[in-house]
């Protein structure tokens, strides 16, 4: 088919023998042929289907048909954007694991990043899967005459095809991994400490390379490498004298010199080699921080700009400004996004980087990984005249002495230097292989703004507390519509998850909220009745979620399923309830209000908090009654019998030490 050259199709995997003999089976088939036909030649459609393209859509259209069969939907005209769904649900329910792939699908021509992991190739899975719709849709305009031929709208419901793949695959099980706590926390942990301490011990060997650099202009020799030697062979890495042993052994001299055995790492690299290596690992340290901060794609945290320079002598991309309410300090970064777009320059957007109580002189930490970032490449930009705020340095194991022939670092050497730095960071035996990549970062940032992670680093809970109160209250993040859409994505399943689970599985829960789930199960029943699978199911509690604006907004002893017409929150502060409310006001939220509200709910997640509490509230009762205050005795017993409840309704009682 074109060009002389035979595409070979076997319209008949995946069917039985009897299957192929039911006429609406054939009659599917011979539908996807014509629209394999329409690919191939569109007569108005613009064509967008090379030969390897082509073949590629005529596999997917063919898994896509055998789905419609064997789920009862026999013409295209009955793919109603409800019956996408199903297919998508399908999708998920299957896995990566689980869909057939092959080669071809890396070459696709997708806006997708493409980063060579195993996360990467899981959307890109997705994407060819769904794009395929899109397309049959795109074509309707070629059957005029076919009705049956005819999508009857946007099977997405208008919605770039690109970004629903990744938030699938983001905010549902059994795609993208989040990165494990054990892997998390130490390569956290390994940033904070290369940008808060080793920084200055790399920024000083690398203002010595440029002293001796810029003294041999004077120098008519070329054995210039001996006196570069020299200064870097003196450099102590003990953080410029604050610590009092060095945090890595002194940089070693060049092969021909060397007494003594190296490290692995260093086994035939010369002291600038080995500079440029300590320059990668901070440079992956600040990046990392960043996105794992942030959610930020790599593509987008490498556009970022240095120049110019803001009022206060910040990179350009480094913005601080006040919140509506002053109560607060907002730290931005500035850069553009790429994904979906076909121009060079991009489309401009800020991400929240970190928030501090106003007056506070505490820098969140992907501000001080983006300020050690432009410290780092400053000396590079002034002699190259870059103004990114990283910039590469080339290709090769030393450093440049002439501007590199591409200045904007590429992603896939970021990659690589994120891998090289996860050597320097300790981790469990068992996740010793655990690749890192840009979607986990997203997962990870998109699953903690909703519910904080009780085994991250504090610093971590920290920034997590100060961004999700602050977006809790002002529903910002910045104006990255694709990441507030995943967030909203995360919390809308989470709160999904929570139903489906109370009427599917009983799930053990607490607060008033249970009792309103308790008392509407047979309307979700009706509601997803039909629906055979989890996955079906949950996608469509949340659709439905969606709909209704219902989100989850966590905090550490209660969940709240905001409904405006059941916030007592609301009511505390204004006296009736705010009927164009859309997510709790958190001054006015309180245990008080939030025990007697029917939008509360307590699950496994906040039974660490009222275990404390109850524990807490028995201390204060015994205490006061032998001291004969019976009133303070009667307050705290009354608090531990609510604690006591909670965890009786929760499945935790009796708990280990309860008398």
């Amino acid at each position: 088919m074109g060009g002389g050259k035979s595409l070979q199709i076997n319209w008949f995997k995946g069917f039985s023998t009897d299957e192929l003999q039911d006429p609406r089976c054939k009659a599917l088939i011979d539908s996807a042929r014509r629209f394999v036909g329409a690919m191939r030649y569109p007569l108005l459609a613009k064509s967008r289907a090379t030969r390897t393209v082509f073949r590629q859509k005529a596999r997917r259209l063919l898994d896509l048909v055998t789905w419609m069969y064997r789920n009862a939907v026999w013409t295209f005209a009955d793919l109603t954007p409800e019956i996408a769904d199903w297919y998508k649900s399908d999708l998920l329910e299957a896995g990566p694991t689980g869909i057939e792939g092959d080669g071809e699908e890396e070459e696709q021509d997708s806006d997708l990043e493409f980063e060579n992991d195993r996360d990467e190739i899981s959307v890109s899975k997705l994407f060819v899967r769904l794009r395929v719709l899109v397309d049959i849709f795109e074509l309707s305009q070629e059957f005029e005459s076919f009705p049956e031929l005819r999508l009857p709208a946007h099977p997405f419901r208008g919605q770039s095809v690109t970004s629903l793949a990744e938030s699938l695959a983001i905010s549902s099980d059994g795609w993208i991994p989040r990165i494990p706590d054990e892997v998390f926390n130490p390569l956290m942990q390994a940033a904070l400490n290369w940008i808060d301490v080793y920084s200055k011990d790399i920024l000083f060997a690398q203002d010595e390379y440029f002293r001796v650099m810029d003294s041999r202009r004077k120098y008519t020799g070329h054995n210039y490498g001996e006196f570069v030697d020299a200064a870097l062979l003196n450099v102590r890495f003990d953080s410029c004298g604050q610590l009092t042993y060095q945090w890595r052994p002194p940089l070693l001299p060049t092969v021909a010199r060397r007494k003594g055995d190296a490290l692995p790492s260093d086994a035939t690299r010369g002291p600038t080699s080995q500079l440029r290596d300590l320059i990668e690992h901070l440079e992956a340290a600040g990046l990392g921080s960043v996105q794992a901060i942030t959610g930020i794609r790599i593509s987008e945290a490498l556009h970022a700009k240095a120049e110019p320079r803001q009022p206060n002598g910040w990179p350009a991309c480094l913005i601080q400004r006040a919140s509506r309410s002053g109560l607060y300090d907002l730290f931005y970064l500035s850069s553009h996004i790429f994904k979906g777009e076909r121009d060079d320059q991009g489309t401009p957007f800020e991400w929240l980087l970190g928030v501090r109580p106003a007056g506070t002189q505490f820098l969140p930490i992907a501000a001080r990984g983006i300020l050690i970032l432009d410290k780092l490449f400053l000396p590079w930009r002034d002699r190259f005249q870059c103004d990114y705020l990283v910039m590469s340095l080339g290709k090769g194991g030393g450093l440049p002495h002439s501007a590199p022939a591409h200045m904007k670092p590429l992603t896939d050497r970021q990659a690589s230097n994120l891998k090289r730095f996860m050597k320097q960071v300790e981790v469990p035996e068992e996740f010793v292989d655990w690749n890192v990549t840009s979607h986990q970062f997203r997962k990870t940032f998109c699953q903690d703004i909703v519910r904080i992670n009780p085994r991250a680093l504090p610093a971590i809970q920290e920034h997590y507390g100060h961004a999700s109160a602050y977006i809790t209250d002002e529903a910002y993040t910045g104006n990255d519509a694709t990441m507030l859409k995943l967030i909203d994505d995360v919390a809308t399943r989470e709160a999904a998850k929570i139903m489906l689970d109370r009427v599917y599985g009983k799930l053990p829960l607490g607060g008033k909220l249970a009792d309103v789930i308790d008392a509407r199960e047979t309307v979700i029943r009706k509601l997803l009745d039909g629906l055979d699978t989890y996955e079906r199911r949950l996608s469509a509690l949340a659709n439905a979620l969606s709909v209704e604006g219902i989100m989850i907004f966590t905090s550490d002893y209660l969940d709240c399923l905001f409904r405006p017409d059941h916030a007592m929150c609301h009511y505390d502060f204004l006296g009736y309830f705010d009927k164009n409310a859309t997510r709790p006001l958190r001054a006015y939220r309180t245990k008080k209000n939030c025990s007697v509200c029917q939008n509360g709910v307590i699950n496994g997640y906040h039974t660490p908090y009222w275990e404390e509490e109850y524990r807490f509230n028995e201390h204060v009762r015994r205490a006061n009654e032998e001291i004969g205050d019976l009133r303070t005795a009667a307050v705290a017993a009354s608090r531990a019998a609510q604690a006591r409840s909670v965890l009786r309704k929760c499945g935790r009682w009796p708990i280990h030490d309860a008398n």
